[in-house]
């Protein structure tokens, strides 16, 4: 089957340890970066705190109440750190651009701890108290820049992304690799099971030593072959075996029939003659079916033979003389050769029914179509009948399906068929009516 390269097995599984694998690596992803903005923040609390604290330390309070920076204050105190006094005025604190002032301003006026975030940057606000009464004599406000944070974060996820891809990517190769190494085998078995034909019985497929299950399942599979090759062979002994010996005592009835035929004519008894004869010709019937068991059975145990598929039915058509036309035609000759890889007998035992029948029917004339291919013979028997009467037009090749009034025993479509299946082809019906046409599929190779 072609299906199975580019779908199937294989492909199920890569595809979902993929999207597992990308899964997987999403659920990591969300949490180092969870892990990641967790520690960020820190730090930039952590940085904050270390400002108002450093900022708190270094301001000295005078016994009016008013703030000063001790000497080295400069020193000490990071260039993002603002001190302002009780009155608003800032006592330590670098020069900022114009957002940067307006926000330490507004933060320069807290009487309760603020953190917050403008433009880029994180603040801590905070006032700090002197003296017995614990009076209000400052605030201190810290600054952090975040996009430094943000740039590493931006990395991270970058970082991520990438070696989520990858780990995807490399999972399934990974993955696409082992399974079509493992899967090997398999596909192997496939593929000789597809060239093997119904006859090729000693086909094995040998996989070799080896204890993993997928040889196990080809050791159990070419048991199970042996048990079959030795079912069908025993099933073609039998079948010629019976053939063989009910042609003996056909043959005895066959002769005695036509010896009272004759007696019968010589005695005048016209109707013991009749009646002899229905049995000769029924002994002929019998015996052609027991012919077609028998080319069956030999054509199952193999034959290289082949048939000129137009020139046989133009000798069926010669042997029948039937008084309802018909024609034999071969539609695309440059096609090549309308030639069946089937004995001619086999041919015979399975147009033979089909034509017969549409002989019985036919109000004007029968056709016989033969369109060669590459590796089949089509055949269509094409009549001017009534048509089929039944639902399902397929269950005339049932066995025991006559049309009312027919003499026969309904046999002689369903063993066409049986014989047509048995060298790999098919007899089906192709349309029920205007034309009723029968269609034939013999192998060509």
């Amino acid at each position: 089957m072609t299906t199975r390269r580019g779908s199937g097995l294989r492909s199920r599984i890569v595809w979902s340890t993929a999207a597992l694998s990308a899964v997987a690596t999403a659920v990591m992803a969300a949490a180092v970066l969870l892990i990641a903005s967790r520690l960020t923040a820190g730090r930039v609390d952590a940085g904050l705190e270390d400002g108002v604290t450093t900022a708190e330390a270094t301001v000295q309070v005078r016994p009016d109440g008013s703030l000063t920076a001790a000497p080295d204050a400069a020193d000490q105190v990071s260039d993002s750190v603002w001190v302002f006094d009780r009155d608003g005025r800032q006592v330590i604190g670098p020069e900022a651009g114009e957002r940067v002032r307006e926000t330490v301003r507004r933060l320069s006026a807290v009487t309760a701890r603020i953190r917050t975030e403008s433009h880029d940057r994180a603040y801590l606000a905070e006032p700090f108290h002197a003296g017995p009464a614990g009076r209000r004599v400052g605030v201190v406000v810290a600054s952090e820049r975040l996009a430094p944070y943000e740039s590493t974060r931006d990395i991270l996820v970058g970082g991520l992304v990438g070696l989520g891809a990858l780990v995807t990517a490399g999972s399934a190769a990974v993955t696409a690799w082992t399974v079509g190494r493992t899967l090997a085998p398999v596909r192997r078995m496939t593929d000789l099971a597809t060239e093997w034909s119904e006859r090729d019985l000693d086909s094995r497929f040998a996989p070799g030593p080896g204890t993993d299950e997928l040889t196990e399942l080809g050791h159990t599979l070419d048991a199970l072959l042996d048990r079959v090759a030795r079912a069908i062979r025993t099933e073609q002994r039998l079948t010629a075996e019976l053939a063989h010996e009910l042609r003996t005592p056909l043959t005895t009835i066959r002769a005695e029939a036509e010896l009272g035929s004759a007696d019968s004519v010589d005695a005048g008894d016209a109707g013991s003659a009749d009646r002899f004869d229905r049995v000769v010709a029924q002994a002929d019937r019998l015996d052609r079916t027991i012919g077609t068991l028998l080319a069956v059975a030999r054509h199952e145990q193999g034959t290289e033979q082949r048939t000129d598929v137009p020139a046989l039915l133009e000798h069926l058509v010669l042997a029948r003389g039937a008084p309802t036309p018909v024609s034999v035609q071969v539609e695309d000759p440059a096609g090549g050769p309308a030639e069946a890889a089937v004995p001619p007998e086999l041919v015979e035992r399975v147009v033979e029914p089909v034509l017969d029948n549409a002989l019985r029917y036919a109000r004007s004339q029968v056709r016989l179509v033969v369109r060669p291919a590459a590796d089949e013979v089509v055949v269509d028997v094409c009549d001017d009948g009534p048509g089929l009467e039944q639902a399902r037009p397929d269950t005339v090749f049932e066995a025991g399906v006559r049309s009312a009034g027919s003499a026969g025993a309904g046999l002689g479509l369903a063993l066409a068929r049986r014989v047509a299946r048995g060298v790999g082809g098919s007899v089906e019906v192709h349309s029920a009516h205007a034309p009723t046409t029968v269609r034939i599929r013999l192998p060509a190779r």
